[in-house]
């Protein structure tokens, strides 16, 4: 007797497969998306750590002082100069007020892996093989793409130092001493937005672009790490990005009074 012909799907029933298929897909993906997400998230937060234990190690052996190079209290701002000097202190090294040096100082003293200084999440930023080479260098060699996070800005005018303003280890744990990168200000970005009564879509631009504005995570004086979804997170709800007696779109401004945490450099 000849054998049946085994019965094959229908086409309905292979649209039916096929669509319950995608459908899983469509449940699955946001799932794994948003685990990835969370693991930059604390990768990130373990890079800031990093840099708070070796902040903490670098102060105890130079009398409860932060890294800082050459200040001028009359000078403004500097980034990512003096980069092939070999002492950060000497003629030839970085500018006064160089915002970005201190972070090397740091990382060169404390031996720290310059990876710690990439975001994971942040595709702008990336691990250059010669930024490690801390004998014959006082600078990152670029900044913008060696540096992910921003820090508390080591100098201050005169009129913030006689408010009382001073980096070192009598921060108090409500302090904002480091963050995930400032965004600064630009077609999509306004640090100048954030206050703690202003709608989300405001807090929003005003937040990192580490985690596409989702937030940003802050090392605070007493070297614990938080997730927090506004930049307003600093003492007294300050704006950890800005200068409180900023009145205009200049992100570098300086600290107002001991509580006001500006985090620099920024991202434009």
């Amino acid at each position: 007797m000849p054998r049946p012909k085994p019965a094959g799907f229908t086409l309905i029933e292979l649209l039916i497969v096929i669509g319950l298929i995608g459908l899983l897909l469509g449940l699955l993906l946001p799932a794994v998306e948003h685990v990835r997400h969370q693991a930059y998230i604390d990768k990130c937060a373990s890079n800031l750590r990093q840099i708070g234990m070796a902040i903490n190690l670098y102060e105890g052996d130079n009398a409860g002082n932060y890294p800082r190079t050459l200040y001028d209290p009359n000078a403004p701002l500097t980034f990512g100069t003096g980069i092939n000097a070999p002492d950060p202190f000497q003629p030839g090294g970085p500018d006064a007020n160089d915002l970005t040096a201190p972070l090397f100082l740091l990382m060169k003293a404390q031996k720290l892996p310059p990876e710690v200084f990439i975001c994971p999440y942040n595709d702008d930023t990336e691990y250059s093989p010669d930024s490690a080479n801390f004998t014959g260098r006082s600078n990152f060699t670029a900044y913008k793409k060696n540096l992910a996070y921003s820090f508390a800005n080591p100098y201050p005018s005169a009129a913030a130092a006689t408010a009382g303003y001073r980096l070192c280890n009598k921060l108090t744990a409500d302090f904002a001493l480091a963050a995930d990168m400032n965004p600064g200000v630009d077609t999509h970005s306004n640090v100048f937005l954030a206050t703690p009564t202003s709608p989300k879509n405001q807090l929003q631009q005003a937040n990192s672009d580490n985690h596409e504005k989702d937030g940003q995570n802050v090392l605070f004086g007493d070297y614990h790490v938080s997730w927090n979804t506004t930049p307003t997170c600093g003492m007294q709800h300050d704006n950890i990005y800005t200068s409180k007696s900023a009145i205009s779109p200049n992100v570098n401004a300086s600290p107002a009074d001991a509580t006001d945490s500006v985090l620099l450099p920024d991202d434009d």
